[in-house]
């Protein structure tokens, strides 16, 4: 069947629940490059002078020891240890800090328990074969060689354009050499992480053009959805219908308390009951025209409840007055004669 149809809202939803997004993790990586190293461009006076202090404190150290033994020796390499923690653990920190905050903001703060699920089908040999020569691999793989071509490329011009000043180095004071290797490393960084985010911007339009062909639906599926969710329209009918014969039911059950039922004279029937201490006007306890119309004439008269004919108040009431409400002001006078007649009729009787 071909996909040409796109996603359902309901489709969508399936998917992000199973953890199925997009999200570029090439631009990911160029903007995490790009604070890192940014980070240890602001941070570099802090990291020379702790560099400084931890050399001189190991020299020192290794100098006033008298014998090597295993504890000195241990509490050397955890200084040392320690004191590269300390060097690294900041920009460890801002490029960890920007990895989530960027793939938090490309999937929504996505957790997706699907996700944790063994899939036995990825170890099929057959898919595997078949993923390794589809279009996203084949996407992947340029977007390999364009980042090694262009780090290579970074490496080599920037490498090619200090090359002279290589030689002076090494008559010069040990910080300005490890200085002008952290510019060097700061431009390179620079250039290859705006190399990465150019890259990473054109991915992450290719993978929201890859996830929405993926999502892409065929016009059977959604008419299949449909039925799923909104349920088949057979099943849904007849449920309708049930639905309308309980109420029916329950509205006939209301007309053996009904005080009197105005018909037209078997088109239309309403029920009417009157409490003068909760209600302004009567109440239509039921109505219904037709079949409906016969079912609360008979049930009226079971329950010995006055039959009134009035046919031109009877449509009225049917079109104006929906079933549990109070009739309006315009009906009072009618309906209270019909009301007053039945009153006076039962009076007779007794």
């Amino acid at each position: 069947m071909d996909k040409t149809e796109k996603a359902t809202q309901h489709k969508r939803r399936e998917e992000r629940r199973k953890g199925n997004v997009f999200q570029s993790k090439d631009l990911i990586t160029g903007v995490m490059i790009l604070t890192s190293f940014f980070a240890l461009r602001m941070l570099m006076s802090y990291m020379l002078g702790r560099f400084d202090n931890a050399l001189k404190e190991n020299i020192y150290v290794g100098a006033t020891v008298e014998s090597f033994t295993i504890p000195t020796g241990a509490s050397l390499i955890y200084t040392i240890v320690m004191n590269v923690l300390m060097l690294v653990l900041p920009i460890l920190g801002v490029a960890m800090l920007t990895g989530v905050l960027m793939s938090v903001s490309q999937t929504r703060l996505l957790f997706a328990t699907e996700l944790l699920k063994p899939k036995f089908n990825k170890l099929n040999p057959i898919e595997g074969v078949k993923k390794m020569f589809s279009l996203k691999a084949l996407a992947e793989l340029i977007k390999s060689m364009l980042k090694i071509i262009i780090v290579i490329i970074i490496v080599y011009n920037t490498i090619l354009g200090r090359l002279s000043v290589m030689p002076a180095l090494l008559a010069a004071d040990i910080f300005m050499s490890i200085a002008w290797l952290g510019d060097s490393i700061f431009t390179v960084a620079l250039y290859a992480g705006l190399g990465m985010l150019a890259i990473g911007f054109v991915d992450y339009f290719y993978q929201w053009w890859e996830y929405e062909r993926s999502l892409k639906m065929s016009k059977q599926e959604i008419k299949d959805e449909y039925k799923q969710t909104e349920g088949n329209p057979e099943t849904k009918m007849r449920i309708t219908s049930i639905q309308r014969q309980m109420s029916q039911n329950r509205m006939i059950t209301g007309v053996k308390d009904a005080d009197v039922v105005i018909r037209n004279p078997t088109h239309y029937a309403i029920a009417l009951k009157y409490d003068i201490n909760r209600n302004v006007s009567p109440v239509v306890v039921a109505k219904g025209k037709d079949y409906l119309a016969m079912r609360i004439i008979e049930t009226a008269a079971t329950h010995n409840v006055e039959v009134v004919s009035n046919p031109p108040l009877a449509r009225a009431l049917y079109d104006a007055v929906d079933i549990n409400q109070e009739i309006p002001e315009d009906f009072w006078e009618a309906v209270a004669d019909v009301i007053s007649y039945v009153y006076n009729l039962k009076q007779i009787r007794i």
